[in-house]
């Protein structure tokens, strides 16, 4: 058995939930990591350390990512159904 299903997604609304997905999983990394290796730290020892800078590296590129993938939702476009 298969984690993936066998057809790609074959709507619009399946692709989007999936970016949404990737992106939410990217952006609930980040904040782990952040939490993990920057905010945790200051409650035990305290103060600032470079040692924490690839921490603060990988959190920013997973953040890019989640945006990237949010980039790649399209835009509804608007109908005079939806201003009313």
């Amino acid at each position: 058995m298969s984690v993936f299903p066998a057809k790609p997604p074959q709507n619009d609304v399946q692709i989007t939930e999936r970016l949404k997905l990737a992106a939410s999983a990217c952006q609930n990394l980040a904040l782990t990591l952040v939490g993990l290796s920057l905010i945790s730290p200051f409650f035990a020892a305290g103060g600032w350390s470079w040692r924490k800078l690839p921490a603060v590296m990988l959190a920013a590129i997973l953040e890019r990512a989640a945006f990237e993938f949010l980039s790649y939702i399209p835009a509804k476009e608007a109908s005079k159904e939806d201003k009313r």
